[in-house]
């Protein structure tokens, strides 16, 4: 990555102290990094529960997709091995598993290859969360 902000490499290091001063200073909590990715994505792909809930209550559009990268929402970027706890934080947070991405893909459609326990609750809380949305 060439250009980074402060606030997507704290979520990349999983710093919150740095997460908070970088939003206390200003910073887009919605702002797409040169790959087309928001410091929610980036907390989301690392797991990190607490990161994830405080771009959330900093305003962090849980849908958010670039689509000049034609890129995936944090839910579809990581619904084919996310825990369900992670996705059960955003479709809470208003997530749509129907927003298509990367190779017109969407969340229920990676969540849908899961096999294990965990990724079938998965797949069943963005089927019930998908029908909020319209296709």
């Amino acid at each position: 990555m060439e250009d980074i902000s402060e606030l997507h490499g704290a979520a990349l290091r999983e710093d919150l102290s740095a997460a908070r001063n970088a939003l206390d200073n200003g910073a887009d909590v919605n702002a797409f990094d040169d790959t087309g990715h928001t410091a929610l994505h980036y907390a989301a792909l690392q797991g990190n529960i607490e990161m994830v809930h405080l771009l959330i209550a900093s305003g962090s559009d849980v849908n958010a997709h670039d689509e000049k990268w034609i890129g995936d929402t944090p839910l579809g970027q990581i619904a084919g091995e996310c825990s369900y706890e992670m996705a059960k934080i955003l479709v809470d947070a208003g997530a749509n598993p129907r927003i298509r991405g990367w190779m017109q893909l969407n969340a229920l459609d990676r969540a849908e290859k899961r096999k294990r326990e965990e990724g079938r609750r998965v797949y069943e809380l963005l089927s019930q969360a998908a029908s909020r949305f319209r296709p």
